[in-house]
């Protein structure tokens, strides 16, 4: 597996670093010594640092996947995300959660048991006699409010018809809310062709050793009965742990069906499904490179979920006890700073918080809550 400018063609270890293109070429990984240039007048003259690209590297590749697996476990399931969303739109008692989400008893007792052992949510009492609990977020679980939106705006640009769409409502402001992820150093727009890596080569050397994998079910939204939810289709690939570490790897330029099978350690048939189901949903396209090699490319669908996964990514950094850290860093090109994801509200441009956000559907108007 070779990890090059462009597919079919030889990267000298010691060639310049190309600026990010995801909507053809996916992440270079780069590593070795920094030059400093001055960038176009669109980013007012600034300075920034760009490390010269390497060879390919499998380590840092591995090392990213287990970072990523370490928060995806945590949270990254179908049934724990309907769960943390009901409670997001205000559904705390078990009954409740049950309609709203449309779980078995006995998977929301399971979920909310891991839910509550990871510290995402916890359970408090509401009658002592007989006793009875509900369920709220903690700052934990109330952290992952940018995901939700992230995969509510995802939705909003590439599956929901408009006579079907939800409604987001920044209630500082009283507009539609919509949120786009920014540089917290310079407040700027950062969409994924304005985002470079920068790979740790001390974090490298601690990368652990993969655990064993189980196979992982997956369910449609298509197969899901409940109250209306805020999202649907972004759970298919989100709610999916395969799905979401076949979609991590076309990130990062692996584009052919063994170099996917050996970077995830996942088995031939499931890779197949998961392959599947990501070109039906146009996140991956087909495509022959120079060679004329069959693969899988990110289509700028699947271009776009880019800013769920760094919302994932600066979750778990936050809130991950133990976790090993992604030998990659994220830089943003703009300012040569390091990216860390500022949600904020396009239409007022102020941060946007889980107590200032309503939700509504057909016969349905929610203040979100944590």
């Amino acid at each position: 597996m070779q990890l090059n400018f462009r597919e079919g063609t030889e990267a000298p270890a010691n060639a310049p670093r190309l600026q990010m293109n995801l909507w053809s070429d996916g992440f270079p990984i780069t590593t070795g010594p920094t030059e400093r240039r001055n960038v176009s007048s669109s980013t007012s003259g600034a300075t920034m640092t760009r490390p010269a690209i390497s060879a390919s590297n499998t380590l840092a590749i591995n090392g990213v996947l287990v970072s990523a697996r370490q928060a995806i476990d945590m949270i990254c399931d179908r049934w724990s995300l309907l769960v943390v969303l009901a409670l997001f739109l205000g559904e705390h008692r078990f009954k409740d959660l049950t309609e709203r989400t449309g779980m078995a008893s006995r998977l929301l007792t399971s979920r909310l048991k891991t839910l509550e052992e990871n510290g995402v949510v916890t359970r408090m009492p509401y009658s002592m006699h007989p006793p009875r609990f509900e369920y709220r977020l903690t700052n934990m679980g109330a952290d992952l409010l940018p995901v939700i939106l992230q995969m509510d705006r995802w939705e909003q640009v590439w599956t929901r018809p408009r006579d079907q769409s939800t409604s987001l409502t920044h209630l500082l402001c009283g507009a539609p809310l919509h949120a786009e992820v920014r540089c917290r150093a310079c407040g700027q727009p950062a969409g994924a062709p304005n985002v470079e890596l920068k790979l740790s080569r001390a974090q490298l050397q601690k990368v652990p050793d993969k655990k064993a994998q189980h196979r992982r079910s997956i369910v449609s939204s298509a197969d899901q009965t409940a109250a209306p939810q805020m999202l649907g289709p972004s759970l298919d690939i989100f709610g999916d742990k395969w799905g979401i570490e076949i979609l991590l790897c076309a990130f990062f330029r692996i584009r052919f069906f063994n170099d996917f099978r050996e970077s995830i350690g996942i088995s031939a048939n499931i890779l197949s499904d998961r392959l599947e189901r990501l070109v039906a949903s146009d996140i991956l396209g087909r495509g022959r490179d120079p060679r004329s090699r069959s693969g899988y490319w990110l289509t700028p669908k699947g271009v776009d979920a880019y800013a769920i996964m760094v919302s994932i990514h600066e979750w778990a950094d936050k809130w991950v006890r133990g976790r090993y850290k992604s030998p990659v860093r994220l830089i943003h090109a703009a300012c040569g700073e390091p990216f860390w994801p500022h949600l904020t509200c396009v239409q007022c441009e102020q941060p946007v918080r889980s107590s200032e956000v309503g939700f509504s559907a057909p016969g349905a108007e929610i203040n979100l809550v944590a």
